[in-house]
């Protein structure tokens, strides 16, 4: 199903699943205590803007989760580059556009760059602090969260790609060696 939703949305299936990984473990009975349902952890209104209509069922959150990240995507600003833009595309997915863009905001406030996702997570959990969420639009958020959830999302692509790069390697080996038989 991550094969499908990456092919379909033009997003490499193994980014999907490390999302869905992180999200839910890939239990697609998951609930959050703030009322996110799913594989891919989405809000009703998400689901409903995705087109979704039952949450729980595993292909439609991940393509509904897929096309979300896409959404997301879009609103990033053309001039930010990979992998920065996928970094800050991924915060953007779990605590919000709107936050993130705070948080952007606190960024560019401290003279930093807020196109870099190392100066942006920087800043992020300052979105929790009132002294900072006070003095953006959107207020206060937990901004531990997407720094850990970024984090973790790239070690979990990193596995997935480590592990299917080996597969690979392990299958070109046998079909060589059937030949030359």
């Amino acid at each position: 199903m991550f094969e499908t939703a990456g092919a379909e949305m033009g997003v490499d299936w193994r980014l999907l699943a490390a999302i869905g990984y992180q999200e839910s473990h890939w239990r697609p009975e998951a609930v959050s205590p703030t009322g996110v349902r799913g594989i891919m952890m989405l809000t009703r209104s998400t689901a409903k803007q995705m087109g979704i209509k039952d949450r729980h069922d595993p292909e439609q959150s991940i393509i509904g989760g897929a096309k979300y990240l896409r959404v997301v995507e879009k609103k990033i600003p053309q001039r930010i580059q990979e992998p920065n833009r996928l970094w800050l595309t991924l915060a953007g997915y779990n605590i919000g556009f709107g936050h993130l863009e705070d948080a952007r905001i606190l960024t560019q406030r401290d003279g930093a760059n807020p196109d870099l996702w190392l100066e942006v997570k920087q800043r992020l959990p300052l979105l929790a602090q009132k002294a900072y969420f006070e003095t953006v639009r959107h207020g206060f958020a937990r901004g531990q969260e997407p720094v850990d959830y970024v984090d973790n999302i790239r070690n979990y692509y990193d596995m997935l790609v480590w592990f299917t790069n080996m597969a690979d390697e392990q299958t070109r080996r046998l079909l060589l060696a059937q030949t030359e038989d």
